[in-house]
């Protein structure tokens, strides 16, 4: 029998097959891209699809990874064809109708634990998607009481998943509304309001990667023309809803800290600290009610 014939149908050969043809559709890295989609497939990782190199494929398998290989290539997301998207150390299930939760989102719940909250303090997670954020701090900090807002319903079916995935939905209360205005039970009453609000402006919208422009839900990512317009509505719906002394978490757009800054200061806060992610980018405000 010749060699290749002994290889066809091997995880290795089903590996070599995909990473060609994510390549050949212009799709960033590839090889990782086809190994990271067959060892969820195996449940394993990318050291157990090298030790098992030469094993045979399943046809099931198979034919399930050809799938994806084929919906990767069209540019969908690898998180959106999995349905689940790691973050801050949790799994997380994700659809087209929420943002795929990103690593420098995480600088948000470091932020949160780092205030050491009072145990019982109360959070608002603004704008809370697939309620990554407001989700991870319950599981961090059993005693805190949080509400995630979303006007999307599609999203909070996601996030009320989540919640429940991570044992946490009798202690997470998900609410649907706007950016704009908050219940009035809120007001004065919160200690912490985190959100990553969409940032990106209209110009930029066509230049982005098509996994995101193509696929990610517009509206959790397109604020306006600046790109600032959503800041503008949740800050001033923050401080009417923080505690004095409370404060407030945001993620930042590229180059918008300056921006962003001023209009904090200018609602009444104190500017606490700009946080940088691993690129250097200054990514999360933390700000403190007068």
């Amino acid at each position: 029998m010749p060699a290749h014939a002994s290889r066809a149908g091997t995880i290795g050969a089903a590996l070599i097959s995909a990473s060609a043809e994510l390549s050949r559709a212009g799709v960033p890295d590839a090889c990782l891209e086809a190994e990271w989609l067959l060892a969820r497939l195996l449940d394993t990782d990318r050291g157990g699809l090298f030790v098992r190199r030469r094993e045979p494929l399943d046809p099931s398998v198979n034919a399930t990874y050809r799938e994806w290989t084929e919906l990767r290539a069209r540019r969908v997301p690898a998180q959106q064809i999995t349905g689940v998207q790691e973050f801050h150390g949790l799994e997380f299930r994700v659809d087209r109708h929420v943002l795929i939760p990103r690593p420098e989102t995480e600088g948000i719940v470091d932020a949160g634990l780092s205030l050491d909250l009072p145990p019982g303090a109360t959070v608002v997670d603004l704008g809370t998607g697939s309620g990554c954020i407001a989700v991870t701090l319950a599981v961090r900090r059993p005693d805190l009481a949080i509400f995630a807002l979303d006007r999307s319903p599609q999203a909070l079916v996601v996030a009320r998943q989540n919640a429940k995935l991570h044992q946490v939905e009798q202690r997470v209360r998900f609410v649907q509304g706007d950016l704009r205005s908050s219940p009035d039970a809120w007001r004065g009453s919160i200690d912490l309001v985190v959100s990553n609000p969409p940032y990106v402006s209209e110009g930029e919208w066509d230049r982005l990667e098509p996994e995101v422009r193509d696929h990610d839900p517009r509206e959790a990512l397109v604020a306006g023309p600046t790109g600032l317009e959503a800041y503008e509505m949740l800050v001033p719906t923050a401080s009417t809803m923080l505690r004095p002394g409370g404060n407030l978490i945001l993620e930042l757009g590229h180059g918008q800290a300056d921006a962003v800054r001023a209009r904090v200061e200018g609602a009444g806060f104190e500017v606490v600290e700009i946080q940088p992610d691993m690129q250097g980018i200054p990514r999360v405000l933390v700000a403190r009610s007068a």
